[in-house]
């Protein structure tokens, strides 16, 4: 062999060898020691980790510092990723992140026991570090590939959102040096990511000025575990708390093998024998100082609401909001914050937490609040109020609204960063709850003049209070918890509180006759009735008041939206009082209602109030819009919170009844309503049926009355939403076919009736059209192949078809 070669071999096979032996010269680097010391070498771009524990947990939690700034997307600044139980293990040349799996649990005296459970379940490897350098059991890792991955999973997040194909981008990602801190308690590294690909949705060209590159901060926080003593407090349905859950294997045959502790604070009272005391260590939230005035003002004053719920609860000075020092980082875990976020366009706001996942103590606190939810208001209250009369000055009962929903909603976004779900069934009872979703309670005088000095509560809710002793009261000593409990929750049903949260709330087709997102009063019709009056007085005088002097005329139509639709919430409300139920989640044995279905007055003054809302009298604009609402100018779009528009540029008069006709027949035409409607009469004849429901609001559609040619033209639009809602619902495998056989016999009738007296249809072509439709529907073959059956409840032996196992028992 030549010699120049074999020494190059040489060279090349011991090089790194001998790189590796020599170690890593920690004197040269920057240490930054903590709860796992770290060392810099920014000229380099590296960071490396000294793990000095071994199989020794700790939680690992990924975050987002600055985001991207669209709410479709939905990365925001300081959203919180996951939170993971992780250890280090020794694997040959390797340092294993291992995330541990407490979903399935063993505790047990018995060692084979634990490691049985602990085997039969997989856990995850989140990263594989090679170890640098070893000094007795003190290991040192590269862990800068680590810290640049996409922990936040940007890239497919953005491909979810069908924004593009993206990947990391290592050259254009580092370390980002000023953010990568330590502390006893917690390790916190920063880096700039950058993800790359082809955009293709137009959600990232708003927000990213190069969108082929979109670059954001991610952080990775490591934190110690709490100490012990927090005392986990048993789940309940009826609570109005979130929980985790785990499958214990070793509970007794026999005993609920699913545990389920509620999210809560650690509170702890200095005397615990007293029946009011102060805390060990009160529960303190800070508020961003990136957030204006007033805004400012009425996000403190809002969130120090709670402060009064907790003394309820027999705690003193124990919790309070003030406003974030000049140097706190949000994302530290140490601190429960409430930031101020923007994003492009309107969006929700959220409460989250870091959590421990083994006993659902909440760590960290961390409240979102969109920063352009307060426009929404304040449009709201600027098309009731229609102020901008010349040489007036602005009214300010606009901004006290506005700001009166922040206080608000400050409340309701730390309820959950407390542990508290939404309680959607509290509107009716005084507004028992922050964590309900409120609509301005506006009134209205006889003359028409709108007041607005009682849209939004100014304090906590009796149920928050009741909430707040469930979770934070200190057991008296020699009480047994769960009689001191149960006991709490009596007396809270006692109180007539309801708690229906989310699931009942959300679905369309909601059953409960109380839980609504949106809503006031004790009865969803009339309030909705209540409503339509308001809305249809403050109509009539809609137009050039509704905006500021100096404005394009064509920005009528963004305070137009609001007022039009400021019924629709109301809308779906009234829609769950049809085939309603009264219920709670009730318990065996406990002090609350039994399940009933709602009368029948109930259910027809709502069916009579949805009729209403789509009458074409109720839906018509004034003739003043019609022939001055000019078409959007350059420089402002049409948006998704103005109208759509079949007419081009134009502004079409048909598209907002339209908007109003389509919502309140998917709710009434929903195919879970339906079922329940024809299934009520089989039990309580007095009930309405389908059939009947259907009747009365076909008889109101295809009623002929003495209309403008405006109104017949959105009275034949409402008839041809009706048959295209009856021909889906006719198809929907989720109807049943007694609900399907109604529809398409309705349909047939429709084709059938003459054109004289009440049912006829407004124009012969349109008649004639509406018939061919429908006969050209029915005529096509009806499909023979048989519906796919309803999934039959597990059995024995249970999933043995699932995993496809070759044998049986």
């Amino acid at each position: 062999m030549n010699k120049n070669l074999y020494l190059t071999t040489i060279w090349f096979i011991f090089f790194p060898l001998l790189l590796f032996a020599q170690g890593i010269d920690k004197d040269n680097l920057q240490k930054k020691e903590g709860f796992l010391t770290i060392y810099l070498d920014e000229d380099k771009g590296k960071i490396y980790l000294e793990i000095d524990k071994l199989d020794h947990e700790f939680l690992y939690v990924n975050s987002m510092p600055a985001g991207v700034g669209s709410n479709d997307i939905g990365l925001d600044r300081g959203q919180l990723g996951r939170t993971r139980i992780v250890e280090f293990r020794k694997a040959g040349n390797k340092l294993l992140l291992v995330h541990k799996n407490y979903d399935f649990r063993a505790y047990s005296d018995n060692p084979a026991e634990v490691k049985s459970v602990r085997d039969a379940f997989a856990e995850s490897v989140l990263w594989g570090f090679e170890i640098s350098q070893q000094e007795g059991s003190t290991y040192l890792v590269d862990a800068t590939t680590f810290y640049l991955q996409d922990a936040h999973n940007v890239a497919e997040k953005l491909g979810s959102a069908r924004q593009g194909s993206y990947k990391t981008d290592a050259s254009r990602s580092a370390i980002y040096y000023p953010m990568t801190k330590n502390f006893p308690e917690n390790t916190e590294v920063e880096a700039v990511i950058t993800v790359t690909g082809s955009p293709t949705g137009n959600y990232i060209r708003s927000v990213t000025p190069t969108p082929e590159a979109v670059t954001v901060r991610q952080r990775h926080s490591f934190i110690k575990l709490p100490e012990a003593g927090y005392q986990p407090r048993a789940f309940d349905p009826r609570s109005g708390y979130f929980h985790i859950s785990y499958m214990d294997f070793t509970t007794p045959i026999g005993d609920p093998m699913e545990k389920k502790f509620i999210s809560r604070h650690r509170l702890e009272k200095k005397d615990p024998n007293a029946e009011i005391s102060e805390p060990v260590k009160p529960i303190v939230y800070y508020l961003d100082r990136g957030t204006p005035e007033p805004v400012r003002s009425a996000l403190l004053e809002g969130g120090n609401w709670w402060a009064a719920a907790f003394e309820a609860a027999g705690f003193k000075n124990a919790y309070r909001v003030e406003l974030a020092p000049e140097d706190m980082d949000p994302m530290d875990v140490r601190f429960n914050v409430i930031q101020w976020v923007h994003r492009s366009t309107r969006g929700w706001s959220y409460g989250s937490s870091v959590r421990d996942p083994r006993t659902g103590e909440i760590i960290k606190g961390h409240v979102t609040l969109g920063s352009l939810r307060v426009r929404q208001d304040y449009l709201i209250a600027q098309g009731l109020l229609q102020p901008f009369e010349e040489g007036k000055p602005k009214n300010p009962e606009m901004l006290e609204m506005a700001l009166a929903r922040l206080r608000q909603l400050s409340a309701h976004e730390i309820g959950h960063t407390i542990g508290l779900a939404h309680a959607y069934a509290s509107s009716p009872t005084n507004r028992a709850s922050v964590m309900d979703y409120p609509y301005p309670l506006i009134t209205m005088d006889k003359e028409g003049k709108i007041d607005m000095s009682n849209a939004y509560d100014d304090k906590i809710g009796d149920w928050d209070k009741w909430a707040i002793k469930y979770g934070y009261a200190t057991v008296p000593k020699g009480q047994n918890e769960k009689a001191f409990l149960n006991k709490i929750l009596e007396d809270t049903y006692a109180a007539g509180h309801t708690f229906i949260s989310d699931a009942d709330s959300r679905h369309p087709s909601g059953s409960h006759g109380t839980a609504h997102l949106w809503d006031n009063g004790e009865s969803a019709s009339e309030e909705l009735m209540r409503m339509m009056e308001i809305r249809a007085k403050k109509l009539q005088s809609f137009g050039l008041n509704s905006i500021e002097v100096n404005q394009p005329e064509a920005l009528m139509e963004e305070a137009l939206a609001p007022l039009y639709l400021m019924h629709r919430y109301q809308v779906e409300a009234t829609s769950k009082l049809i085939g309603g139920l009264d219920y709670t989640y009730k318990i065996k044995g406990d002090n609350q209602r039994t399940q009933s279905r709602l009368d029948a007055a109930k259910q027809n003054k709502a069916l009579e109030a949805l009729i209403f809302t789509i009458q074409p009298a109720q839906l018509v604009l004034p003739e003043f819009l019609i022939n001055n609402l000019p078409p959007r100018p350059m420089g402002y779009n049409r948006t998704r919170e103005t109208f759509p528009s079949r007419n081009g540029l134009n502004f079409d008069p048909l598209a907002p009844a339209e908007n109003v006709v389509d919502m309140t027949f998917s709710f009434l035409f929903d195919a879970g309503r339906a079922n329940r409607l024809h299934q009520q009469k089989l039990f309580d004849s007095t009930l309405p049926s389908f059939s009947e429901a259907l009747t009365k609001v076909s008889n109101s559609v295809f009623t002929q009355a003495n209309e403008s040619n405006y109104e017949k033209e959105i009275r034949m639009m409402t008839q041809n939403k009706l048959v295209d809602q009856l021909i889906a619902l006719s198809k929907n495998p989720q109807a049943t076919a007694p609900v399907r056989a109604i529809c398409r016999k309705q349909l047939k009738d429709f084709t059938t009736k003459p054109l004289s007296g009440n049912t006829g249809i407004q124009s012969s072509d349109f008649k004639s059209y509406i018939n061919e439709k429908i006969s050209a529907y029915l005529e096509l073959p009806e499909e023979l192949s048989s519906p796919s059956p309803i999934a039959v409840p597990d059995g024995a032996p249970i999933g043995s078809e699932d995993l496809s196992c070759d044998f049986d028992y």
